[in-house]
């Protein structure tokens, strides 16, 4: 019986010590992860200000404010721009990911007009869809009243949505839609790109996803744009899916209230 005792002593007393050890791990991974996330943070800043000078300085040119440009020196300084404009998405997608990781990501809830957000995404985009020479168009519907919500965010999931189906469609359209269905308004962009296996569509909005290591030598990309999509929407009370078929095409939709209350916790 004492033997017993003492066993059930020893065993109290190393379950005890173990819980000790895990926690003061989850306490070092807890700080490990701030401090990642506040300098992922610092540095984002600390590029995106460059840029934002590098990408205006470029527009500069290209307008010829400091006279006309050589037809020759254009198309370079176009790629300048092309490729300024994608380290600057990056660049937010690493800002929105650590503020997200931080639990520090809030909505901004405001009126906003859904016409605007679908015609911000173009304009932003439609310079990279005239390089690859793809029918690009819009379908909004026109009477869709004043949305209350945040029309930055918002914006942001439709460029994201938008940026990838242009990255991924070699030929042919992508189309963005945007229409009321009884309280939510659904945002839609489709595209005749690649497509996505349907084995794969179930992971498609997790971090740094790709499809296949093959798409990401090929195409680029962090993955981090359908993950931080996703969140934008969820935090809105909406949700995102997928429709695709490989070598065919994807239309990627999501729906969110007309106008939400309050933030809604993304999960």
């Amino acid at each position: 019986m004492n033997n017993m005792s003492a066993e059930l002593r020893r065993l109290y007393e190393e379950e005890r010590e173990a819980a000790r050890q895990l926690e003061a791990l989850n306490s070092q991974l807890a700080r490990a992860s701030q401090a990642k996330s506040e300098f992922l943070a610092n540095m984002s800043h600390e590029l995106r200000t460059p840029m934002n000078a590098i990408l205006g300085f470029t527009e500069m040119i290209l307008d010829d404010i400091y006279g006309d440009v050589p037809p020759e020196v254009r198309g370079p300084i176009q790629d300048v721009r092309t490729c300024g404009q994608q380290l600057l998405r990056l660049i937010n997608d690493v800002l929105d990911l650590s503020k997200i990781e931080a639990g520090r990501m809030e909505l901004s809830l405001t009126d906003y007009s859904v016409q605007e957000v679908v015609e911000t995404a173009r304009t932003s985009l439609r310079s990279l869809a005239a390089e690859k020479g793809l029918e690009f168009t819009v379908e909004v519907q026109s009477d869709i009243p004043l949305a209350y919500g945040d029309g930055k965010r918002i914006t942001q999931c439709l460029t994201n949505l938008v940026g990838n189906a242009l990255k991924f469609t070699k030929q042919g359209s992508v189309t963005i839609r945007a229409r009321l269905e009884g309280d939510r308004v659904v945002y839609s962009v489709s595209d005749t790109g690649i497509g996505i296996p349907s084995d794969q569509l179930d992971h498609i909005f997790g971090e740094f996803r790709q499809v296949d290591s093959s798409i990401s030598r090929e195409f680029g990309g962090t993955g981090l744009g359908l993950s931080i999509t996703k969140t934008f929407v969820e935090l809105h009370g909406g949700r995102i899916w997928v429709e695709s078929e490989p070598a065919r095409g994807s239309t990627f939709h999501f729906a969110i209230p007309l106008r939400i209350a309050e933030a809604t916790e993304a999960v």
